[in-house]
């Protein structure tokens, strides 16, 4: 009779392993700067991660919109770059987006796509998981955010991917945009929300 092998306990994975827990801090203009020159600093090796950024910033847009942006939703089939990019309801967002993209992010993109040699139904950011074909995961996204403001001398621990999205609606109302465009950046559903959203952001 065979015996039945015993399973070891192990310590369980908690629940919110690679998930971050309360609000993350937004970037202030200067450390938007000091960042955007760090990875300026390094060249064409930093050139998908100035991409990430200023994609982020100037978007607002969750992680999983964010990172499953493809070239033909920032580039039309002509090549010329778009100033702003639609994207229709999807999954738990009941609600179209659409965002805009400033002259020196549609640059720095269009430089990713011809250094990459993109194609119009590939992913902006990839991983290196699937080939360097698949998206850049969530996870993989909150590790390069944190890496970036802990080499710009920050607290990484008090910041992550929605540290990004943050910081460019709290932009958007230092140039005097009032609530409801700043909801409407952020796709939320209503302007409580989007003061609920953008509550407790320390002065700096």
């Amino acid at each position: 009779m065979a015996k039945k092998k015993l399973k070891k306990k192990g310590k369980r994975t908690p629940w919110n392993k690679g998930v971050e827990v309360g609000r993350r801090v937004p970037l202030s203009a200067a450390e938007v700067t000091r960042i955007r020159k760090l990875l300026v600093k390094r060249g064409d090796s930093g050139l998908k991660h100035l991409a990430l950024f200023s994609t982020a910033v100037d978007t607002m847009l969750r992680s999983p919109d964010l990172l499953g942006l493809k070239v033909g939703d920032v580039r039309k089939g002509n090549g010329v770059m778009r100033d702003s990019i639609a994207l229709p309801p999807r999954g738990k967002r009941c609600r179209a987006v659409q965002c805009t993209l400033s002259k020196t992010t549609m640059s720095i993109l269009a430089k990713l796509i011809r250094d990459t040699g993109k194609k119009p139904r590939d992913y902006l950011f990839t991983g290196r998981v699937g080939g360097g074909l698949q998206a850049l995961s969530a996870r993989q996204f909150t590790r390069i955010v944190k890496g970036w403001v802990a080499d710009a001398g920050l607290d990484e621990s008090a910041y992550g991917s929605e540290s990004l999205r943050r910081t460019g609606a709290i932009a958007m109302l230092r140039r005097r945009a009032n609530m409801e465009a700043v909801r409407d950046a952020l796709g939320l559903e209503n302007v409580d929300h989007a003061t609920e959203y953008l509550r407790d952001i320390p002065q700096r």
